[in-house]
C-alpha cells in the first residue's frame, strides 16, 4: 500500500510473494502451537514438582484456589467461575469420569490440572508463585501469559506474519526474554529493539525461548529438526521480499533466534529427511 494507516506495510509484495508469505504464515502456525502444548505440559509437571518439593496438601492447596475465586452474587449466593468451568467438562468424554469422581470438587492437585483451561491453570500458576514467594514463578507466570496469547492466535487460525512492523507493543517484553534475545551476538540492539517492539514477534520469540529452557532433552531434539525444516522453507523465496524490510527483516529475526536456541547438526536433520521419505515409500 502507498498511502493510508498501512503505508508501507506491504510494500512490492506482488501476487506470488502473498501466497509465499501465507504459506510460510500457515507453516508457523504449525510449528508453534505444538511448542505451546509443550510448554503447558512442561510447566504442569514443573509445578506439581514445586508443590511436591514445598510439602503441600495436595487437596488444600486446590482448595484454597477455589476458594478464592468465591463471590457473592445479588441473590446473596456463592458463585465460582472456575468451577463453572470445571462443570461445563461434565459433557466432555475426556474428563467427565475425573469431574464425577469429586463432585464436591475436592481435587487433588494433579487431577485439578487435568481440568483446567490454560488461561486457569496460568492463574493457578501464580497463585503458587505466591504462597511460595517465589520471584521466579512470578516472572514465568508473565512470560506464559505470552505463550497462551500465540496458542490461542494458532489454534484460531490467525495470521501472525501479517504485521511486522516495530511500534508499540500491548505489552512490554519480560526482562529475561529481552536479555536472552540480546545475548545472541548475531542480533543487534536495534533488531532486538525493534523485533521485540512487535507484539506478535515478540510472543514468537518468548515461545520459542521458553521451550528451549523448559523441554526434555528429546522433545527439544525433535522441535529442533522441525523448526530447521521450517526456516529453511521459510527462507526459500526470501529474495521475494528483497524490497520490503519488514518482512526480510522478520525472517531474519526468526532464523537467529532458531539458529541460537534450537542448534541441531546437519546429520540430524539428514537422517531425519531420510527417514520420512523412508516411511513415505
Amino acid at each position: 500500500m502507498d498511502d493510508g494507516p498501512r503505508k508501507g506495510q506491504y510494500t512490492r509484495l506482488d501476487f506470488k510473494m502473498l501466497v509465499d508469505l501465507s504459506i510460510v504464515d500457515m507453516l508457523l502456525r504449525y510449528e508453534m502451537l505444538p511448542m505451546t502444548l509443550d510448554i503447558e505440559h512442561f510447566a504442569k509437571v514443573h509445578l506439581l514438582e514445586r508443590i511436591e518439593a514445598a510439602e503441600e496438601d495436595g487437596y488444600e492447596i486446590v482448595a484454597d484456589f477455589l476458594a478464592s475465586y468465591d463471590r457473592i452474587n445479588r441473590e446473596g449466593a456463592v458463585s465460582n467461575a472456575t468451577k463453572d468451568e470445571i462443570r461445563k467438562g461434565l459433557s466432555s468424554p475426556y474428563v467427565a469420569g475425573i469431574i464425577g469422581k469429586y463432585p464436591s470438587f475436592d481435587f487433588p492437585v494433579w487431577a485439578f490440572l487435568e481440568l483446567i483451561t490454560f488461561g486457569t491453570f496460568i492463574y493457578f500458576y501464580k497463585f503458587c508463585a505466591e504462597r511460595f514467594d517465589d520471584k521466579v514463578m512470578r516472572d514465568r507466570f508473565y512470560i506464559l501469559q505470552n505463550v497462551k496469547s500465540l496458542r490461542n492466535a494458532c489454534a484460531h487460525n490467525n495470521c501472525i506474519l501479517n504485521e511486522m512492523a516495530g511500534g508499540k507493543p500491548m505489552f512490554r517484553p519480560q526482562n529475561s526474554v529481552s536479555r536472552a534475545v540480546g545475548q545472541i551476538a548475531s542480533i543487534g540492539q536495534s533488531q532486538r529493539k525493534s523485533k521485540l517492539s512487535n507484539d506478535r514477534l515478540q510472543q514468537v520469540a518468548t515461545t520459542l525461548y521458553v521451550h528451549s529452557l523448559v523441554a526434555s532433552e528429546g522433545v527439544h531434539k525433535n522441535r529442533s529438526i522441525s523448526l530447521h525444516k521450517f526456516v529453511e522453507r521459510m527462507n526459500r523465496h526470501v529474495d521475494y521480499y528483497d524490497g520490503n524490510y519488514q518482512v526480510s527483516s522478520g525472517f531474519d529475526f526468526i532464523t537467529k533466534l532458531v539458529d541460537s536456541w534450537f542448534p541441531i547438526e546437519n546429520s540430524d536433520l539428514r537422517e531425519n529427511t531420510l527417514e520420512v521419505r523412508g516411511s513415505e515409500g
